[in-house]
């Protein structure tokens, strides 16, 4: 995850992203488990595990930068109404209909920092009844994202990921960017239903239920991440669908991922200092652990980055350790 450059930025950013990340149900609508025997399902190679990781780390990562973005556009279109006062390198911002609760990102081209391409758009819908937006700062309001080709290229090695589906966020006990930094505790329930292509054509689908709760401590701004329902031998699953390699997951989280979002520790924030992470397909788990050292132990100070761990076919344990990016 990366540092934003601008401080006003960064504060916006913490009080709406969320994947992670909407249209998904809670505990009645449980992920789906594989039909498929589990003496039939092949063990993943080291290869397939780190795609895994990978996959949950930049398929949520990226989608978290959009709602950075999106969260930019609500926050100032509340207060000018038609105008946005944010510039973010090759995205536009359609306000015309913000009268109406309605803003379109759209996006063309590189972002300012030259790592990324970004094209498609993401339509922000906001709660309007009887000629009346609810701003996104009120108690109970709902932000509908709909993600249309949103196509995001890493420039390095011209990898991408498209996403289409809509996210919807609750802002739960109401308030923003102000509300937080005078110490008010701002918590998000996020729902989502994605479809996410790979660059080499391959799908997964996301259902994605979680909380999303910003604390500010003297300052030192932190976001926890908990997954949001309870299902069969799941008790805080996050994340369900189907992989990229046509197999159903869940993703349960143990522990709540937590990470800076604005303090002191520059060099650490938007890095996880802590959280858990158990993704399961039939016969292949896969256990992420943020905040380790480059040995995979518990970082004493700036977290190097995750390892993630798996029994390989010999029910021998295996683990890999990959820097944040």
């Amino acid at each position: 995850m990366e540092t934003k450059s601008s401080l006003t930025k960064i504060v916006y950013a913490i009080v709406f992203t969320g994947l992670a990340i909407t249209g998904c149900k809670k505990a009645d609508s449980p992920a789906p488990i594989s039909s498929v025997p589990a003496a039939s399902v092949q063990p993943y190679t080291s290869a397939q595990q780190t795609q895994r990781a990978n996959d949950q780390s930049n398929v949520e990562n990226q989608c978290n930068a959009a709602m950075d973005d999106a969260d930019n556009a609500m926050q100032n279109c509340a207060r000018t109404r038609h105008s946005s006062a944010i510039t973010v390198c090759n995205l536009s911002i359609d306000t015309s209909l913000a009268s109406q609760g309605k803003i379109t990102l759209n996006y063309n081209g590189n972002d300012c920092s030259n790592l990324t391409s970004r094209t498609g758009s993401i339509v922000i819908q906001l709660p309007y009844n009887n000629n009346t937006v609810t701003t996104w700062i009120t108690a109970g309001a709902v932000a509908k994202l709909t993600f249309n080709n949103y196509k995001v290229t890493r420039l390095s090695d011209n990898k991408s990921i498209t996403y289409n589906g809509f996210h919807s966020i609750k802002n739960v006990n109401g308030g923003g960017a102000l509300q937080l930094l005078s110490g008010a505790t701002i918590l998000h329930q996020i729902r989502a239903n994605m479809v996410i292509t790979f660059d080499n054509g391959t799908t997964c689908t996301w259902q994605i239920a979680k909380t999303r709760t910003f604390t500010n401590a003297a300052g030192l701004i932190t976001a926890t991440v908990a997954g949001d329902s309870t299902f069969s031998t799941y008790v805080h699953a996050a994340v369900w669908g189907t992989n990229r390699l046509g197999q159903p997951f869940t993703v349960d989280m143990p522990t709540a991922v937590s990470y800076y979002t604005l303090g002191s520790v520059s060099i650490c924030l938007y890095r996880p200092f802590t959280g858990v992470v158990i993704d399961y397909v039939p016969s292949n788990t896969l256990t992420i652990t943020y905040g380790v050292d480059f040995l995979g132990n518990p970082a004493t100070g700036c977290p190097f980055g995750y390892k993630f761990a798996w029994m390989d076919a010999n029910n021998v344990q295996q683990h890999i350790v990959l820097p944040y990016l």
